[in-house]
């Protein structure tokens, strides 16, 4: 079976919003053996939305459309799909009790402009929405099977697990895995898997890259799922084995999350002091869940000021080195350390542009310090980008310092 999912709405394709939809349902539909051949993106155009369907069943044997379903003038895919079937909306009842329950159980009364959730396509069928007002819409549009599903995504990975994946049924299995790397560039990692990226290959390896975190996607097939997902597993422990501790972690682990476990594996703490960041390393560890059992809190200290008062950095160390010295980042990891009562402590400073730098000190000079039960060490960086790249990979990278550490205690 191939799919096709369609994504709709204005904020989309003007670029203010980012469709995280595609790629969850992609993740899903690969693992009940169902290849997704395309994504495709569409206005709010009642139009453009009925042959974006038209089109897509044409091509596909599934399409799941996400988006356009709420109760305002510009959510128009249900009378789209009224319109690609060449039917009429009518009133499904159930519905429209069950979105007036929702509000009563607020406390509220449903607005009028809610009634038009309850608008199904004569002859398609509705699907309940346990978690918000828009009940999601199967069809059948030509050969293909169609499912509507709204945009909002928690609504949407709900109402697809819950009601749309047990229907499905794929032509064998599809699973894709992820090796999450840091410290070395994309072109060094695939040089050591070069043989594995082959094309052609079964599983098929190939890479992407964020902030400096090279991330090594595995997708294996096999005429069951059990098959598939022993070929995959035997990739993915190759990858590991070749690059070690370059490999933070695989699938849903982030490097957070990665040396988080290593600091409650050795019952140690951790507080954080920032200058560049401005808070994010501090902000990145805590959005691991269950972090208060290693991480104590942090200081911004962006002044020189506050650097002297909060975290004891010795005036004539900013005097004769500067705030962006390998000096002022190991006094900042000390000072932060004694204050906090921690065993380890991070410090970041930097420039992190677009102004402020010079011959001696460029945009994107960072400097981490890291401080522990065996001493002090300071890590220079340059880093090339935008202010928001050279902060997130600052912040990472002080992260990975982290980790690395602790790896090797």
């Amino acid at each position: 079976m191939k799919a096709i999912v369609l994504s709709v709405g204005d904020e989309l394709v003007s670029g203010q919003a980012v469709d995280t939809n595609s790629a969850y349902l992609s993740r899903r539909l690969g693992e009940l053996g169902i290849a997704v051949a395309e994504h495709r993106t569409v206005a709010d155009d009642q139009q453009a939305i009925a042959e974006a369907i038209a089109s897509a069943a044409a091509a596909a044997e599934l399409v799941v459309v996400t988006g356009g379903l709420g109760p305002t003038a510009d959510d128009l895919t249900r009378q789209a799909l009224a319109a690609a079937l060449g039917v009429e909306l009518v009133l499904d009842a159930d519905r429209a009790a069950e979105i007036e329950e929702f509000f009563r159980r607020r406390g509220r009364t449903m607005p009028p402009a809610n009634r038009i959730q309850a608008m199904i396509p004569a002859g398609a069928e509705a699907i309940p929405n346990t978690m918000g007002t828009a009940p999601g819409i199967a069809a059948k549009v030509g050969k293909a099977g169609v499912y509507v599903l709204p945009g909002v995504p928690h609504e949407m990975r709900e109402m697809f697990d819950r009601s749309v994946a047990p229907r499905l049924r794929g032509g064998g299995g599809l699973v894709h895995r992820l090796v999450h790397c840091f410290g070395e560039g994309e072109s060094d990692i695939a040089a050591r898997v070069e043989d594995l990226m082959h094309r052609g290959r079964n599983p098929a390896v190939g890479t992407t890259v964020v902030a400096g975190m090279v991330t090594l996607r595995v997708v294996a097939s096999g005429k069951t799922h059990t098959q598939a997902a022993e070929l995959a597993e035997q990739t993915v422990a190759e990858i590991i084995r070749r690059l070690g501790k370059l490999v933070v972690g695989t699938d849903e682990q982030t490097l957070p999350a990665a040396a988080g476990s290593l600091l409650r594996q050795a019952r140690a703490t951790l507080a954080t002091a920032e200058s560049c960041t401005g808070g994010l390393v501090g902000q990145l560890v805590t959005s691991v869940p269950g972090s208060s059992d290693y991480y104590l809190g942090g200081v911004v200290a962006y002044a020189n000021r506050l650097k002297g008062e909060l975290l004891d950095v010795p005036p004539k160390t900013l005097d004769r080195f500067g705030a962006v010295s390998e000096q002022a980042a190991s006094a900042m990891a000390e000072g932060c350390r004694k204050r906090l009562a921690a065993d380890w402590a991070l410090a970041v400073t930097g420039i992190a542009g677009p102004g402020g730098g010079s011959k001696d000190k460029p945009v994107g000079l960072i400097y981490v310090g890291l401080a522990g039960p065996k001493g002090t060490v300071a890590y220079k960086h340059l880093f090339a980008g935008t202010r928001e790249f050279i902060r997130l990979r600052a912040a990472l990278t002080a992260i990975n310092c982290l980790r690395l550490a602790l790896l090797d205690q």
